[in-house]
């Protein structure tokens, strides 16, 4: 991003979340969408992409739900059938024959249930995982697809932390949700209607009594959780606090050990670490004893449920539609009473990562209503036929509406001249970059390309005529050959060859073990900065722009390195319209033009000896740099 547009959004833009000392990074809590209704339907219309995968994995979960419920009745008979059995076995010895069908079918029946419900069980979450993955995918591809054609606006105006984000935690929050949520609730939700209607059936009274226990469950859990919900989130704070100062150590190694500050960065650690631990003891003796506090509540149901139980068996009531209460339902209540309340507890812990899921989702869709940047064009345009003369009709821009950048920006370049934008940090010479190639668009005056308005152009055809050498080089994981036949994919070995030899490349390629063939790491961290430098002029002869754009391409270079790049850029700029940004004075004396910018407005013009006879700013500029002078 341009000097003078970090400028302009420093005072909105935000450097740091709060939690941790002096600016950095908190680790995020619960996000609740503010919109929860909107972001499902839409993420639903994405699941719904796969019509037959969603509907037969909805399938799948009510099969196996039923089945798991059809347990307590099944449970419930073969108690009732081996009654049966050892009646008629103390019977057997008054010569009555047992009755065993009804234990065997039933057990087998209940062995069936069990079976049935593992396997669909395992098959939803194959089928869950399946369709996470798919939905996920399309998310991605729509999401990275929308990236790759946003504005530059846009990726100048927001956080690149923050985009990555979306793309990568924000996105897995909802596969997993997709993956293992979906199938919960549904079965959750299914689970406590079986429950429930199987328990109504054979005894409102002990249904009465689960629906209590469970009622307090709820309210000790919600309890519970509402005073340790602050002392996780301090947690969660100091923990980020201590992962930035063990982040800021590491990376200013160098600068603690130089100013002897060890003790001093360990006394700070040890603060934050004090502080971690004390809020961590008292979170998780907290936090652990809602399990055995829970558990008691489940065993005091269990309790209720037996004492009232035998109590209504004894006393002949507390019968439903079923009939008269009896051993065998009591036990099957046991049983269904844990199925009754293990959903509550499933959906409560899904509650929070739905909300994250759906607030992702809706970070997700944000990028996804952006409006794409616009490649559409009203006239025709050779970007291959073009001589490179470029005219600049009284400029005025501002990348926020009141605070203007560039003021009557007026000037006119000839095809195959040297420009050079000198100034001060912020004086709009990197605007002027960004409005040519439409980065930006101007808020009044016109940029002509050999006398096409380059707001007529498509953005395709003009940036394809163009070409920029950044102070900062670009290159991607891959191989330097391919790194340079970035500029132009169709390019032979030949031609590679010949813009590698250009740019003075050939030497130092000679000396790596695989040459133009060498992979370099993320960052081309393991080539020097003057070799990256080269490689990019390299890739830009290669492109053959008619424009050639160097954006202070040797200032953060030794002078010996100079020296090559300023070699290659003599060849790159040959019979080419060159625009030149630079701070080193040095490089630009033999340009045709010098154009001195200050505060966006052009306070001086002419070449490098007129300049200096004017004994104006840039003479100024001149003597600081070249004699030692104070001006």
């Amino acid at each position: 991003m341009s000097e003078e547009r970090k400028n302009t959004t420093q005072q909105n833009t935000p450097l740091s979340l709060p939690g941790r000392r002096g600016g950095g990074r908190l680790m995020r809590q619960t996000e609740k969408p503010k919109d929860a209704k909107k972001s499902f339907a839409r993420l639903f219309r994405y699941i719904s992409s796969f019509k037959l995968l969603f509907f037969t994995l909805i399938m799948v979960v009510i099969l196996y739900t039923l089945a798991n419920v059809s347990t307590n009745v099944a449970v419930k008979n073969v108690v009732s059938s081996l009654g049966t059995f050892i009646s008629d076995t103390n019977s057997f010895k008054e010569g009555l024959e047992p009755n065993k069908e009804d234990f065997i079918l039933w057990l087998s029946i209940l062995a069936g249930l069990r079976l049935i419900y593992c396997v669909l069980q395992y098959l939803s979450s194959l089928l869950g995982a399946y369709l996470s993955a798919k939905t996920v995918k399309k998310m991605r591809n729509d999401l990275f697809e929308k990236i790759v054609h946003l504005p530059i606006s846009y990726t100048d105006s927001h956080r690149h932390g923050d985009l990555m984000s979306r793309m990568t935690n924000d996105v897995d929050n909802i596969s997993n949700t997709i993956s293992s949520s979906i199938t919960s609730l549904i079965s959750g939700i299914l689970t406590l209607i079986g429950c429930l209607a199987i328990m109504l059936f054979y005894s409102p009274l002990l249904t009465l009594i689960s629906i209590l226990i469970l009622g307090i469950t709820l309210v000790v859990s919600y309890l519970i959780s509402k005073y340790i919900k602050p002392l996780f989130k301090k947690q969660q704070a100091v923990l980020g606090v201590l992962n930035s100062e063990t982040e800021e150590m590491i990376t200013g190694y160098r600068t603690v050990m130089a100013y002897n500050h060890q003790e001093a960065t360990m006394k700070s650690f040890n603060q934050t670490s004090d502080e971690l631990t004390a809020v961590a003891i008292k979170a998780q003796i907290i936090a652990g004893s809602m399990g055995p506090i829970m558990n008691f509540i489940s065993n005091l149901g269990y309790f209720l449920v037996c004492l009232f139980g035998a109590l209504c068996v004894y006393q002949n009531i507390g019968g439903g539609m079923a009939g008269p209460l009896d051993a065998a339902i009591v036990i099957m209540f046991l049983t269904t009473t844990k199925q009754f309340s293990r959903p509550i507890n499933e959906i409560a812990q899904l509650y929070a990562s739905i909300l994250t899921a759906l607030a992702g989702a809706e970070r997700v869709f944000a990028i996804l209503d952006e409006k794409s940047e616009d490649f559409s064009s009203k006239e025709e345009f050779n970007a291959d036929q073009i001589q490179g003369d470029i005219d600049f009709e009284h400029i005025k821009f501002g990348y926020e509406k009141d605070r203007p950048v560039l003021k009557d920006f007026h000037v006119d370049i000839h095809s195959g001249h040297k420009i050079a934008l000198v100034g001060s940090t912020g004086s709009g010479k990197t605007t002027i970059v960004n409005l040519l190639l439409r980065y930006y668009d101007i808020d009044g005056g016109r940029i002509l390309i050999d006398g096409h308005d380059i707001f007529n152009i498509s953005k395709k055809d003009l940036r394809s005529s163009i070409s920029i050498v950044l102070q900062d080089p670009v290159l991607f994981s891959d191989t330097i050959e391919n790194n340079v036949r970035y500029a132009r994919k169709d390019a032979s070995d030949e031609e590679v060859d010949k813009a590698l030899s250009l740019a003075n490349c050939t030497g130092f390629i000679n000396r790596l073990p695989d040459g133009k063939k060498t992979l370099l790491s993320e960052g081309a961290e393991n080539i020097s900065q003057g070799q990256r430098q080269l490689i990019t002029i390299a890739r830009a002869i290669l492109a053959d722009p008619k424009i050639l754009i160097l954006d202070e391409a040797t200032s953060s270079v030794d002078t010996r390195t100079e020296k090559h790049i300023q070699d290659a850029l003599v060849e790159l700029m040959k019979n080419r319209t060159s625009i030149i940004i630079a701070h080193r004075l040095s490089t630009i004396e033999d340009a045709d033009l010098i154009i001195v910018l200050d505060q966006g407005t052009i306070v001086e013009m002419g070449n490098h000896q007129e300049l200096l006879e004017k004994k104006g700013v840039y003479h100024s500029l001149y003597q600081t740099q070249f004699k030692g002078l104070k001006t």
